[in-house]
């Protein structure tokens, strides 16, 4: 998992090739609520998604991260949500595909799936009763700003 982070941290260092290899409408970021720590991350989300995702030909994991909240009381470290990037072959059927798997994988309510659609900013939340669809959004992923 981390060597997957510091690849991707090498690949868009350089900034000639941020901008031709960063495609917005083919980016999907999986924003996951809850202190979940980044090795529970890896092995609950990170690591199941990017075989799923390649088995069936629809992207993959680039990295993820954690958006941390204040610590616990005892000082321990406490994370507000965590996020995965996904580079998707298709992005609607990727949409489809993280719709139904997650819930497998036991995301919680909250969850949602971040994207764009020409220069629309999207999401579809996971709601106790199933999806919301292309709901407007105004968060910005925090690396790449869409």
């Amino acid at each position: 998992m981390f060597s997957r982070l510091r690849k991707l941290a090498r690949h868009f260092s350089r900034f000639g090739e941020t901008a031709a290899a960063f495609d917005r409408q083919r980016f999907i970021y999986v924003k996951i609520p809850g202190d979940i720590q980044p090795l529970e991350r890896g092995k609950r989300f990170e690591d199941p998604l990017q075989k799923l995702l390649a088995a069936s030909g629809l992207g993959s994991v680039t990295g993820g991260g954690s958006q941390m909240d204040d610590p616990y009381p005892d000082g321990r470290p406490r994370v507000e949500f965590c996020g995965i990037d996904l580079n998707a072959a298709d992005r609607d059927r990727a949409l489809a595909f993280l719709r139904n798997e997650l819930p497998k994988l036991d995301a919680p309510a909250g969850t949602e799936l971040h994207y764009t659609v020409d220069a629309a900013a999207l999401l579809d939340r996971r709601e106790t009763d199933g999806w919301r669809l292309g709901l407007v959004r105004t968060y910005l992923h925090p690396s790449y700003g869409v």
